[in-house]
């Protein structure tokens, strides 16, 4: 076997160990009527009284071990899930939106549904919530004066700024009806439990979907320090939202967790590493964990890595994960995975016995049908590579080469890893 074959082999036992049929399980468990949560202790006695609401990239199969769990104790369940995903005969109904990652009126449609379902809850019900990476594509409901589309160009306007996951969620919080902790007070005086499968360095919980379901400590003023900071333009309606809550004419976020409710996260980019470093180990190779909190510009991330595998002797596996960002000045099609291996490839080109693979989790790298890229020393990107990493063209550049990993929606969604391979 290749290089090649080897690293996507090992990126398939990651996103393996992090699918929802495999976390679910472990941290809910049925004896009769009553059900445990581990991950947050509580303990619940079922009886035909359980809501569930889901969002996210690993929504559909976390839906479906939930349901596989409780059976005839949900009584209701809304799912906004991925464009794509398919048709489900369960007893919670799934609503497709979010095409290209993006928030859509379908969407919204959905977020909608999902704020009825909570506000429709008793005291002696329980709102199960899914959270998955996508959530906060697949949750946009926005505040009062302000609509879909104004929140949508904000979100565009500040990833092409370059801003980091933690400052898009935070002004996105501050733009939701339903996010920083508002999804679980609107459920009360019902029980709230949340069970998250996180895409954010760290796996904070206000960062994960933008944390409806717990407290939030930023604020308008942090939101407009960011906006500033990255120069980036805002709709004037929205500029404008912000500015009245900086000035104390609307509410903040919630501050602290709702006392209803309760949050973990049951997967994460750790969990994928570790069984991408077993499934090396399994191949051959001495596998060892650079990292799971890879961030920063991708290409310069790109380069970095591809120097620490060109300095490595042996067959050895080098593994991080995280999530790069990129500042977009260019008009070409990419992702941030792509834009590493593009850098990658520059530094490596000419180095024999040595390549990385680096892919998004959940199989799609930006708004192309591609989860990332494989590069080696033998790819010899060209002169034209650096063009087209100026360009942010790295899915125009790498898709001539064969280059593009294409495995298709995963069904969940941890961040991005990079395999790096050595032998010689």
């Amino acid at each position: 076997m290749t290089l090649r074959d080897d690293a996507e082999a090992i990126f398939h036992a990651a996103v393996a160990a992090v699918q929802p049929e495999v976390l679910m399980p472990q941290h809910i468990q049925r004896d009769g009527d009553r059900l445990w949560f581990s991950a947050i202790e509580l303990e619940w006695h079922l009886d035909r009284n359980v809501r569930l609401a889901a969002f996210g990239k690993a929504a559909p199969g976390m839906v479906r071990a939930v349901e596989a769990i409780l059976g005839e104790h949900i009584v209701a369940g809304i799912a906004s899930v991925p464009v794509g995903t398919a048709p489900h005969d369960g007893v919670t109904a799934f609503h497709p939106g979010a095409a290209d990652n993006l928030p859509d009126h379908a969407a919204m449609e959905a977020a909608k549904r999902i704020h009825d379902l909570a506000v429709g809850a008793s005291a002696d019900e329980l709102l199960l919530v899914l959270i998955s990476g996508g959530g906060s594509a697949l949750l946009p409901l926005p505040a009062a004066g302000i609509t879909l589309e104004q929140k949508l160009a904000t979100t565009r306007a500040l990833a092409s700024a370059g801003a980091t996951i933690s400052e898009l969620n935070a002004v996105r919080r501050h733009l939701s009806a339903l996010k920083g902790g508002q999804l679980a007070q609107l459920a009360t005086p019902a029980m709230v439990a949340a069970l998250a499968i996180s895409d954010v360095i760290g796996d904070p919980l206000p960062d994960i979907a933008s944390g409806p379901t717990v407290g939030d400590a930023s604020t308008y003023g942090d939101c407009l320090a960011i906006i500033e900071r990255l120069g980036a333009e805002l709709p004037p309606a929205v500029a404008a939202h912000l500015e009245r809550g900086a000035a104390g004419a609307l509410e903040e976020t919630l501050a602290a967790t709702p006392a209803n409710a309760r949050t973990a996260v049951i997967g994460s980019n750790r969990i994928a590493l570790e069984a991408a470093a077993a499934a090396a180990t399994a191949r051959g190779y001495a596998a060892g964990i650079v990292t799971d909190a890879l961030q920063g510009e991708a290409r310069d991330a790109g380069k970095q890595v591809a120097r620490r595998i060109a300095g490595e002797r042996g067959r050895r596996c080098l593994l991080w994960g995280g999530e790069t960002t990129v500042t977009v000045t260019g008009d070409g099609r990419g992702g941030c995975s792509q834009e590493l291996a593009l850098a990658a490839a520059i530094e490596l080109a000419g180095n024999a016995g040595a390549g990385l693979l680096a892919a998004g989790t959940d199989g799609q790298d930006g708004p192309t049908d591609a989860a990332g890229a494989w590069v080696d020393g033998g790819t010899r990107p060209g002169r034209g590579a650096q063009a087209a990493l100026d360009a942010n063209d790295s899915h125009g550049f790498l898709a001539p080469t064969s280059a593009l990993f294409r495995p298709g929606l995963t069904g969940t969604n941890v961040m991005d890893i990079v395999i790096g391979l050595v032998d010689r």
